[in-house]
């Protein structure tokens, strides 16, 4: 099947190149009122002529491999979608309310074609793109209310709402199957509450640039290299968005860890990476010796030199205790779980201590006083 409609009210379609090839095939495209086409591969109408004029068309021109960011187009994508089912008001006379307004069919006003070569992976991502941002309700879950879940809920529900969102493509084309790597930048794209209010807000989101940080760290371990000094990413210096900044404070609750020698703060709750112990792989070794955090700016000089693992000594001038060690190609903790990269603090050269309290104590009353004054 060259081209498939996907479920639900909105006239959008989905399919290979073909569908744009075959006369026949454009001419079914016309009779569903379809004025925008999205092409997630090089395409061009060039050839097309005064024929070219009926569309208006957008083109990503990236491979179908699951190293390629495409996650990165999502915002355009969806933005150019939603304004093909759901033409704005570019003109003054008709108000937006109207043209935003359901057919007499009950479909949308307008319609769309996304397509790549076979219609299988690359336009699968982008309709299913435009669909968690279109309906998140339907693929949250019973409990899932966009406008108040948090950033770790939303990546507690990531996998789930991708897989629904597949399915139901799915049930209007069979052979829907995007690759791992898009998979997983679907879910990147859930977790960061699908962003789509300019073409630039996945590129300046801050889930999405650690993202890339983590792809770049990949790489470098992969040539056995460590990072740049210039590309370390220092956590206590990244600016977050509010998204980001939800789901640190939701780890705001656990313990700083401090240097046993000096009392020197080392890390604080959101700075340290949560692992679970594996029983399965050291049974004998229940507990962990290790406490994970992230990079920190105090680590620079250890970092910068360009190693890829060493010691991490207490940034106390007067102190300079060897408290742990880094190592970009990862560590796998006493407990058996493996930390990558990882920055690892040794249990037996800490402390962790319950973070002491800024706001003010509360004001104690005298025996027989009820705080009426």
């Amino acid at each position: 099947m060259s081209f498939s409609r996907v479920p639900g009210a909105d006239n959008l379609y989905v399919g290979g190149a073909w569908a744009l090839n075959l006369e026949g095939h454009r001419q079914k495209l016309y009779d569903q009122n379809v004025t925008h086409v999205l092409s997630v591969i090089k395409f061009s109408f060039d050839k097309w002529g005064e024929e070219a004029k009926r569309l208006k068309h957008m083109s990503i021109d990236v491979m179908d491999d699951s190293d390629t960011d495409l996650l990165v187009y999502f915002s355009s994508a969806v933005r150019f979608i939603e304004n093909g089912l759901y033409p704005s008001a570019n003109d003054e006379d008709k108000e937006a309310s109207e043209k935003r307004q359901a057919r007499d069919d009950g479909t949308s006003p307008g319609g769309v074609y996304v397509h790549c070569a076979m219609g299988i992976s690359r336009s699968v991502t982008c309709v299913i793109a435009y669909l968690l941002y279109k309906y998140p309700h339907r693929f949250g879950g019973k409990q899932f209310v966009p406008s108040v879940t948090s950033a770790v809920r939303r990546r507690q529900t990531s996998k789930e709402a991708v897989q629904k969102a597949l399915e139901w493509v799915r049930e209007g084309r069979g052979a829907a199957s995007p690759n791992d790597g898009f998979m997983r930048q679907l879910e990147i794209w859930w977790e960061m509450g699908c962003p789509a209010e300019s073409d630039s807000a996945v590129e300046q989101h801050p889930i999405y640039q650690k993202w890339l940080y983590e792809r770049m760290l990949k790489e470098s371990r992969d040539i056995r290299q460590a990072p740049e000094a210039e590309q370390i990413r220092f956590e206590d210096e990244v600016e977050l968005g509010d998204e980001a900044a939800e789901a640190e404070a939701d780890k705001a609750d656990g313990r700083e860890v401090r240097c046993k020698k000096c009392r020197r703060i080392l890390a604080t709750p959101k700075f340290v990476v949560p692992h679970t112990p594996n029983p399965t792989e050291r049974p004998e070794s229940p507990n962990c010796a290790h406490v994970f955090i992230e990079t920190l700016s105090w680590m620079r000089p250890a970092l910068e030199g360009g190693a890829l693992e060493g010691r991490l000594s207490c940034p106390n001038a007067k102190c300079g205790a060897t408290i742990g060690r880094f190592a970009w190609q990862g560590l796998r903790c006493s407990c058996g779980e493996w930390i990558v990269p990882a920055f690892s603090l040794n249990r037996s050269r800490v402390d962790e201590v319950a973070p002491r309290r800024t706001d003010p104590p509360a004001i104690r009353l005298p025996p027989g006083r009820n705080g009426n004054l």
